[in-house]
């Protein structure tokens, strides 16, 4: 599982180089890893919970989400209420 961290503008994209880079060099699994460091934007994040019945409640921690931008903004406890 992804460490969870807030990440500025520059570091967002530096590692989205990175995993374009790596999945045109022929290592999507490396490049899914990667992709899954950079924190979810908060508009995906409501999203999916407005559509938890679709997505499944296990659904974040199913697939190893960066949730630091939605937790610093939304707040530890965001999917329960």
């Amino acid at each position: 599982m992804p460490v969870s961290r807030l990440m500025t503008q520059k570091e967002k994209a530096a590692l989205a180089l990175k995993v374009f880079e790596l999945d045109k060099q022929g290592n999507p699994e490396e490049s899914e890893q990667m992709l899954k460091q950079l924190p979810l934007p908060v508009f995906l994040a409501k999203f999916a919970k407005d559509h938890i019945e679709y997505f499944g409640i296990d659904f974040f921690d199913k697939y190893g989400f960066n949730m630091a931008e939605v937790e610093a903004e939304l707040g530890s406890d965001w999917l329960s209420r």
